[in-house]
């Protein structure tokens, strides 16, 4: 039994797109995706995995810059760049970085180029989309060659009455640090330790400790011993006037939209990618294949894969290479 690895990548990177577009689309992004997902987006591990498949699709890429350009100062970037050690495409983080720095209301993203040097040669930046005209400046000091970036200034804010956005509305009511990261971890979970709570939320733990402590002595954040461990908790109910979208009117509406750990999830899809992208395995028999997909595997989250995944037992070869790309398909979708 052969796989076609070319195959799974045509359809990992058109399932990818489509999901990015509803992510976007639901930030305000100009475009006709919606979604009715009940979690909350994290821009920040958002936009790092756009540096990597955005690549595919120009409309969208730049579409995304449009929107930076207009919500730039929302997004956290001490956040972006503790998580941007993980995953995402630094030298395409650098690029749009140069762009909304002109703009005086995204200067602070120039401390994303601090101690960066020229690029001394270019890689087309849209694989797809060759360069006609003088390339773009600011991207070709980081490596890549593209068009001019021409903005549609289209992009609106996020809408704080959709449930998917409530991040934005939770920043714009406690600011953008750690405390909007905790609030929305807290509504989702039952409780939180801050040393879990740290990994999670990308920040350090002794930030996450302290900014804890502070909002306990408000009296709505509450501990409990568990075991050895303190526990950070909230009433959630004292917490329901926050539900202001449509769905979640009157006392039997949803909950609170669930917290999803994107990070470690899109550092396991880019990984997979790589996999998919690597020419020397297009031909490569199936065993090697196999062997190289669990290489891949051993470097994601022993935890993520637990929680998504059950690799098929006494399988190998094309079975498991097929189980486990269908399996990383899924969550796309």
């Amino acid at each position: 039994m052969e796989i076609s690895l070319t195959n799974y990548r045509e359809r990992f990177r058109e399932l990818a797109l489509n999901f990015l577009w509803r992510e976007w689309s639901a930030l305000g992004v100009a475009g006709s995706a919606r979604t009715d997902a009940s979690w909350i987006i994290d821009p920040e591990a958002l936009l790092l995995v756009t540096t990597t498949f955005g690549r595919y699709e120009p409309r969208l890429f730049d579409e995304v810059l449009d929107w930076l350009n207009t919500n730039g100062q929302t997004v956290n970037l001490q956040r972006l760049q503790n998580l941007g050690q993980h995953f995402g495409q630094r030298s395409v983080l650098n690029g749009l970085a140069a762009h909304l720095a002109k703009r005086t209301a995204n200067y602070k993203w120039r401390t994303l180029l601090r101690e960066t040097l020229p690029a001394t040669t270019t890689e087309l930046f849209f694989p797809d989309l060759p360069v006609l005209g003088a390339p773009d400046e600011l991207f070709a000091r980081h490596g890549w060659r593209r068009g001019p970036v021409k903005l549609r200034q289209l992009s609106q804010t996020p809408n704080p009455h959709q449930a998917t956005n409530l991040l934005f509305k939770l920043r714009a009511l406690f600011g953008l640090q750690a405390r909007a990261e905790v609030m929305a971890y807290l509504l989702t979970f039952e409780s939180g330790h801050p040393g879990e709570m740290a990994e999670r939320l990308a920040y350090f733990p002794r930030t996450i400790q302290t900014t804890l402590n502070d909002m306990e002595r408000s009296g709505h954040v509450l501990t409990r011993r568990d075991g050895r461990e303190k526990r950070f908790w909230l009433r959630r109910e004292e917490w329901r006037f926050l539900i202001t979208w449509p769905a979640g009117e009157g006392s039997g509406g949803p909950a609170f939209p669930c917290w999803v750990d994107w990070a470690t999830r899109f550092a396991a899809l880019e990984a997979v990618w790589q996999f998919l992208t690597r020419p020397d395995l297009n031909e490569a028999a199936p065993s090697v294949q196999a062997i190289e997909l669990r290489a891949c595997l051993e470097k994601l989250s022993p935890t993520f894969l637990r929680e998504h995944f059950k690799p098929p037992l006494g399988e190998n070869g094309a079975a498991f290479v097929e189980s486990m790309l269908n399996d990383f398909c899924k969550l796309l979708t």
